[in-house]
């Protein structure tokens, strides 16, 4: 547990170091439009690991034999890559379109190409990241942690320096690539049949299964936030979306540590106990230890977001105290929708998620799109805060029927 808190705060320290720097640097649109760019990387990357290597990890934790792990850690490398490169071709054909639409041509189309390639270089490490959870060696994915980290530290001192968006993803996909190809070689090893007679694995069909559900969250999430910003910015400002992603990021040091305490230690154990008592146990814990936490701090969070806002970015980064308790309190019901969601991982329930994905992100786009007459950051807010409470109720539900689809067939894990 230490060590995913670790895991976790590294990863926080290094965006919220990287956008303190920017904001510093170029104010608040530096910050919007570096976040559309990084919403490509997500885009890229997010397909696989949010679908084929969270099956990894749900399904290493689930095998016993060596030879089925290398299988399976083969065979997630190779379908998350091929996935991950093939949206990245259809971002590269659409950089031109997308650097119109997305950021008013504020962006060249060929730093889309690179985020596309950051992406994608992003999928090795992911990959070997997923396959230590699985096993539940978080010790190492905390040394992986601190490799990668030093890419955001590179950013940093390259946009300190007065470096433009276009050396800033020149520096960021240059080290990506240094780090991908060790790691490469480091899995090339790790993956290599022990003798010549390794069949391929029957999990493979189950990776595949997880598929859509990365297609689904992968696409839709970063897409939608593309969307986001991109009308926000045409109803308000890029300084106005540079104020609402500040407070996004500063309820990530709660959103993204709930995230990572459920990734990283309780979907392993859900995976292991779904169709027995102890799924319910494990669901009780994980929901006490998560979301009593989280509503304090982010509390603790409304309480003192002016100077957090202040502290983290600089002084001009201000919201009304109803747009900061809406976001806050619709990142809480987000919280507690991700407990549903692993444990629809855990059952395999992946068209469950895939239906629900319409539901969080592309909702809230799409509510942004029917209201976007007069549109404000209070009404932004309150979009956001609904989106969620309706993805909140559907996990919910979709998990309970999981739960009693699997007790009525004798404890056995449906693959849907």
């Amino acid at each position: 547990m230490l060590a995913a808190f670790a895991i976790i705060l590294i990863d926080l320290l290094g965006r919220a170091g990287l956008d303190k720097v920017l904001a510093l640097a170029g104010g608040p649109a530096m910050v919007a439009l570096w976040a559309q760019l990084q919403s490509v990387v997500e885009l890229v990357s997010a397909v696989t690991m949010a679908g084929v290597l969270q099956g990894l990890t749900v399904l290493i934790a689930q095998v016993n034999e060596k030879r089925d792990e290398r299988s399976l850690l083969r065979d997630a490398l190779k379908l998350g890559l091929i996935t991950s490169l093939a949206v990245a071709v259809i971002v590269v054909l659409a950089a031109p379109e997308l650097a119109a639409w997305l950021t008013q041509r504020k962006i060249e189309a060929e730093l889309f190409w690179l985020a596309a390639l950051a992406g994608c270089i992003t999928v090795v490490p992911a990959t070997l990241n997923a396959y230590w959870l699985g096993k539940h060696q978080q010790q190492r994915m905390l040394g992986l942690a601190l490799l990668t980290s030093m890419v955001w530290l590179l950013v940093a001192a390259s946009a300190w320096s007065g470096l433009n968006l276009r050396g800033l993803i020149w520096v960021q996909s240059l080290a990506l690539a240094a780090i991908g190809i060790a790691i490469w070689r480091y899995l090339r090893q790790l993956t290599r049949p022990r003798d010549g007679q390794e069949k391929r694995s029957a999990y493979f069909r189950k990776l595949v299964k997880f598929v859509p559900v990365g297609l689904a969250i992968g696409i839709m999430s970063p897409v939608s936030m593309l969307l986001v910003r991109g009308m926000l910015s045409d109803t308000l400002s890029w300084s106005d979306v540079g104020f609402l992603q500040a407070l996004w990021r500063s309820t990530e040091w709660v959103t993204a540590t709930a995230a990572g305490v459920l990734s990283l230690i309780f979907l392993p154990r859900l995976s292991k106990t779904f169709g027995s008592a102890r799924f319910t146990k494990e669901m009780t814990r994980a929901g006490v230890i998560v979301l009593v936490p989280a509503a304090c701090l982010l509390l603790l969070i409304f309480f003192n977001q002016r100077a957090m806002l202040a502290t983290l970015y600089d002084a001009r980064f201000v919201v009304s105290d109803q747009t900061a308790a809406l976001i806050l309190l619709g990142s809480w019901i987000r919280i507690a929708s991700w407990l549903f969601l692993f444990g629809l991982f855990a059952a395999h329930r992946t068209w469950l998620i895939v239906a629900g994905e319409l539901l969080s992100l592309p909702l809230f786009a799409l509510l942004l799109w029917m209201f976007a007459d007069d549109m404000t950051l209070e009404r932004t807010a309150l979009l956001y805060f609904v989106s969620y409470l309706v993805y909140l109720g559907f996990n919910a539900i979709a998990l309970l029927y999981s739960s009693r689809k699997s007790k009525d067939s004798g404890g056995a894990i449906a693959l849907v």
